[in-house]
């Protein structure tokens, strides 16, 4: 990987095996990636218990370091389960650094790959349609949809900059993401004499009006954890 930057794969269930771990060592690359909770751990003092066994009461978290991942023997790593206190299922997180807080916040930002997984498909692209399975093929059609993905997103960004959004979202607050608000005015901007937007140039500053899925939704509080056990026992 270039030094010029740390990629932090943020991965699923399915994706924790030895392979990806080891990947993400070989390339100097961070992780955080959720575990099964029926994954067995070996702790610093010696103790072997799966994550249901490690799991905390509703709404706390616990921190567990130097720790090892039987079955794949992946170690020494680093934990984190938090237990929501609402209905969602722990998360168990495997990072290559000490875990705290702030690892379970790194982990929730997985949730924003979503709306792009979306736009991937029904979205905008349709990927699912087109059956590919060969690897060399996927990966040119994702070159090119990474263009268009770039392109579309900066006439998004410059559209709801420019105040006009509501002319292709009709939201009262942004509901979709910048690329469906982009592909939104490129497909009717030539028949509505609409004024073309840059094509290629996303601003560092932050974002001018963040998406929300509902009102109520976007008043909830921010979740809080209650620590209740951290360090190497």
């Amino acid at each position: 990987m270039p030094s010029l930057f740390k990629a932090t794969p943020l991965a699923d269930r399915g994706f924790v095996h030895a392979k990806l771990v080891k990947f993400c060592q070989k390339n100097k690359g961070g992780y955080r990636l959720r575990a099964k909770s029926n994954t067995v751990v070996r702790l610093a003092d010696g103790r072997i218990l799966n994550f249901t066994q490690l799991c905390p009461p509703k709404g706390h978290a616990h921190f567990y370091h130097h720790v090892h991942i039987m079955g794949e023997n992946i170690g020494p790593v680093h934990i984190a389960i938090g237990n929501p206190d609402t209905d969602e299922e722990p998360w168990n997180i495997i990072s290559d650094v000490p875990t705290s807080v702030a690892t379970l916040d790194d982990y929730a930002l997985r949730f924003d790959v979503e709306e792009g997984f979306l736009d991937d498909k029904s979205g905008a692209f349709q990927v699912e349609d087109t059956k590919l399975d060969d690897p060399q093929a996927l990966e040119r059609l994702f070159l090119v949809l990474a263009i268009a993905v770039l392109h579309l997103t900066s006439v998004g960004v410059a559209v709801v900059k420019q105040q006009t959004r509501r002319w292709v979202d009709t939201h009262w607050d942004r509901g979709l993401s910048y690329l469906r608000i982009g592909l939104g005015w490129v497909k009717q901007q030539f028949r509505k004499h609409w004024p073309i937007m840059p094509p290629f140039g996303l601003d560092p500053a932050p974002d001018p009006e963040p998406a929300i899925a509902s009102r109520r939704q976007a008043a909830k509080p921010k979740r809080q954890w209650v620590v209740s056990c951290f360090g190497d026992a």
